[in-house]
């Protein structure tokens, strides 16, 4: 299907359209997968530059490279699952790619586990890939109390002292041989053996670790922890929680904090987000939070026999559900 045909159509909740904001701009993805990966290039020259100040300046360059990491290979390989990046569908299974493979997964991995787990079931479906996400993390069910030690250690001091991202580290590689069946998997574990070979050959296995893998490790993974865990975790009065922060959505995540809007309409590219939740606000049912040390508080307070259920968002209807190719 040609998302060409998007356009002209009325995809409608309570008589209001939302078709203008479906639009994509293949123009707008490459500006901005460019600007991101020159940010990590300029942070790897900058630090190389000035080996005299050492690790203060190596320091700031890997947290600036891990959160460029996270949104290139989180915020925007999500928009890429859900063809957000073109009107064709190669180029933005291509983009997907580019975005894919530098975090060592593929498109098709991130689609099947994301896609058809995740948006393909209603989230209080126990099969959903949240709750299995939760149980990795040892997060306790919703139906268990959490105490405000341990919800310090599992959602603040754990992520930020790198606990969770070396166990990602180990989950992305268990991960490769549920994948393996996939053919974009098998060649992204070809290229970046490829990469490691060359790295190991002209010497730079060192900056290949300290550039790329320890950003990996210790700030993609625990921004990605810290935006799945807001997601859906001890929700009050809905199945969603939305971070409004402006700085982390409009210069981190490219807007996935506006996770409910998302649910309901994920047909909306990132950049049109902002705008299509001030049109349609009233439509979700959501717990709002305005950074992650609110989240945090809201995770504490959730009382867990709290009729939820009743107040849920409503399932996905046909006329919202997502335009694949």
């Amino acid at each position: 299907m040609d998302f060409r045909g998007l356009h002209g159509s009325s995809l409608t909740e309570g008589g209001s359209t939302i078709s203008r904001f479906t639009r994509r701009s293949t123009k707008r993805a490459l500006l901005t997968i460019a600007a991101e990966y020159a940010i990590i290039t300029g942070a790897i020259a900058i630090a190389a530059a000035v080996p005299d100040i050492g690790w203060p300046v190596k320091a700031l360059a890997i947290l600036v490279i891990g959160t460029r990491q996270y949104a290139l290979g989180e915020a925007l390989l999500h928009e890429a699952s859900h063809w957000h990046l073109s009107n064709s569908k190669s180029v933005n299974n291509l983009l997907g790619a580019i975005l894919a493979w530098p975090v060592f997964t593929s498109l098709a991995a991130y689609r099947r586990f994301h896609n058809r787990l995740h948006h393909g079931l209603d989230i209080a479906d126990l099969e959903n890939s949240i709750w299995e996400d939760y149980e990795d993390w040892g997060l306790p069910a919703p139906s268990r109390t959490l105490g405000l030690a341990r919800a310090f250690w599992l959602l603040v001091l754990r992520p930020a002292i790198g606990l969770t991202g070396i166990m990602h580290l180990f989950k992305t590689v268990r991960d490769f041989r549920y994948d393996f069946d996939l053919w974009e998997t098998r060649l992204m574990l070809t290229a970046w053996a490829v990469v490691i070979a060359g790295a190991a050959y002209f010497s730079l296995w060192r900056e290949l670790i300290l550039y790329w893998l320890i950003p990996y490790t210790f700030i993609f993974w625990t921004l990605n922890y810290w935006s799945e865990v807001g997601d859906h975790f001890r929700v009050s009065g809905a199945k969603t929680r939305s971070d409004l922060n402006w700085f982390v959505n409009t210069f981190i995540s490219h807007n996935i904090g506006y996770h409910a809007l998302h649910h309901k309409y994920s047909s909306i590219p990132w950049f049109h987000l902002p705008e299509a939740y001030r049109a349609h606000k009233v439509e979700l049912v959501e717990q709002v939070s305005r950074g992650y040390w609110e989240t945090f508080a809201q995770i504490v307070a959730y009382t867990p026999h709290e009729e939820r259920l009743e107040m849920q968002m409503p399932a996905l209807g046909k006329s919202e559900a997502e335009v694949v190719p």
